[in-house]
């Protein structure tokens, strides 16, 4: 009798969901063609990806800096460089929720350190379940036949809270990128 394999949830594919050293460098940097097709210098996303990390700190002066904590976990820095300065995201940034990047790249900034710069406001998403939380959710998603049910996501439960989170993702289509998506 063959074993029963388990799907891969969504959320751990590395390649769609990668953790911080596996991001992209901006295209500026160097192309990274497993990421990007190009052209004439204009490179547009060859596949969707999004950056998932664990908020364990937040600084809030001039712009928004969070330190993550992705699911190797290692610790990185995303800064807002929105019109706003992130200032719109602040009431839902808490320890411990998570942060999903859209088509985070790795940057350099002035003070030598290596991060993700958001500048797009609808590429950042703060989920407010922890990432082990959401990582579960994917993976009871992944294992759930068509048309069973799952859970209300009204009730308040933190797993009710991850499962609404995954089922953003669970509604796109992580192949070819044809259109960029946004939150």
């Amino acid at each position: 009798m063959p074993k029963y394999k388990k799907p891969q949830s969504l959320l751990r594919d590395s390649f769609k969901f990668p953790i911080f050293s596996d991001l992209p460098e901006n295209p500026a940097n160097g192309v990274n063609l497993k990421y990007y097709d190009g052209c004439l210098h204009k490179f547009k996303p060859r596949r969707h990806w999004c950056f998932l990390g664990e908020i364990v700190d937040s600084v809030g002066l001039e712009r928004v800096t969070l330190r993550v904590k992705d699911k190797d976990g290692q610790i990185g820095t995303i800064r807002l460089y929105t019109d706003d300065g992130g200032k719109a995201l602040q009431p839902k940034i808490k320890k411990g929720h998570t942060v999903a990047v859209l088509y985070g790249e790795q940057h350099c900034f002035t003070d030598m350190t290596v991060g993700i710069r958001v500048e797009d406001a609808s590429n950042i998403k703060i989920i407010p379940c922890s990432l082990e939380q959401l990582l579960k959710a994917s993976d009871d998603v992944a294992v759930l036949r068509e048309g069973q049910p799952t859970h209300c996501g009204s009730c308040g439960k933190a797993d009710c809270k991850a499962l609404v989170g995954v089922q953003w993702f669970t509604t796109k289509t992580w192949g070819k990128c044809r259109e960029c998506f946004s939150f």
